[in-house]
């Protein structure tokens, strides 16, 4: 189900906040969903394999996207732009959508196609410590999450589950010309060499400027980048109550890009304060305590005027966060309020 809440205007009462509208978006679970720039209109990423265009006044089909041959996980919008898209999938693909072209209308929706697709993106290695015999093999691991990037339009980055590497695609490159080629990307960031093993990243966050890029590991750490200049991280950010163990694990930037969110697989959202380098000096954090199992999914209220952050958790439930003295002392004193509300705790590292 798609559910659209309007948290502004919904005084959520017993009862809880109360859909405005409600359908029927996909035919299996939806993994993304993102917002086109005109805030008419969004795409939805699904395990039935699309992605899907929806008219949200009127809660109307525009058009299916298929190429994808499993879970879609991610979805980007092209910056600035309301006809180009990309997304990512567990097939290791991330294909590149035009509103104009390669369409086909059924009824009152088209079907698309892809105008790019980057096959194996994310490989990794399979009995790695064989590679040496030659005995080792690559696999594609899964897409797991992408971003377009604000200084040029035509980069996207990816993450996957095969490693902590950022790579970023020009979307205009060419696919190879033989199966067994490997596509290159236009750069990448890599961790120093650790001698550990490799772990996946779960999702991306960019901040307003587009200067800083935030991969969230599942090391539980997210890791600072130079969006401008894709070499190693320049920092990270880590916490006790931070614990990125699924790929479902997501990070939001706040718009007035001082504050990053991350869900956690103990349930907590972590908000670390950023300096004006994208930078947590200050160390300090504020721990939100109200999901009683993972919380994966964070998305910052889009509007400077406000600073709601909503988080969603495998209970089941929404929960939308505000700053509120007096309701936070007020949860804090009461069991029950502390179970529907939530509420917060601020922490400075050592």
């Amino acid at each position: 189900m798609i559910s659209l809440f309007d948290p502004v205007n919904d005084a959520a009462g017993e009862a809880g906040m109360q859909p405005v509208a409600s359908w029927r978006g996909h035919d299996n679970s939806i993994f993304d969903v993102e917002w086109c720039a005109d805030d008419t209109r969004m795409v939805t990423a699904s395990a039935d394999e699309t992605c899907r265009l929806w008219d949200v006044e009127q809660q109307k089909l525009l058009g299916v996207f298929r190429g994808h041959s499993q879970t879609v996980r991610s979805v980007s919008w092209r910056h600035e732009d309301q006809h180009c898209f990309s997304s990512a999938s567990r097939d290791g693909s991330i294909m590149m959508w035009d509103l104009r072209a390669n369409k086909t209308k059924v009824g009152d929706e088209y079907s698309y196609r892809p105008v790019n697709t980057i096959s194996r993106a994310h490989y990794g290695l399979r009995n790695a410590g064989k590679m040496s015999r030659g005995k080792g093999s690559l696999v594609a691991g899964s897409v797991t999450a992408i971003k377009s990037l604000r200084h040029n339009t035509s980069l996207i980055a990816s993450v996957g589950s095969t490693s902590e590497i950022v790579r970023y695609w020009d979307v205009r490159m060419s696919a190879p010309t033989r199966a067994t080629e490997l596509p290159t990307p236009a750069a990448a960031s890599l961790l120093p060499a650790s001698g550990g093993r490799s772990r996946g990243t779960s999702s991306l966050a960019l901040d307003p400027d587009g200067t800083r890029l935030y991969s969230a590991c599942s090391n539980n750490r997210v890791y600072v980048h130079n969006a401008l200049l894709p070499e190693a991280p320049i920092a990270q950010l880590d916490a006790p109550e931070f614990e990125c163990r699924s790929f479902n694990i997501t990070t939001s930037m706040s718009p007035c890009g001082r504050h990053l969110a991350a869900g956690s697989t103990n349930g907590s959202v972590v908000v670390w304060e950023l300096d004006m380098y994208g930078q947590n000096s200050s160390r300090q954090r504020a721990v939100l305590q109200g999901h009683v199992k993972e919380a994966g999914c964070v998305a910052w209220y889009p509007g400077a005027e406000r600073t709601q952050l909503a988080t969603c958790g495998d209970d089941g439930t929404m929960r939308v966060w505000d700053i509120n003295a007096e309701l936070a002392g007020a949860a804090k004193a009461d069991p029950m309020k502390r179970c529907s509300w939530g509420f917060t705790s601020i922490h400075r590292t050592p």
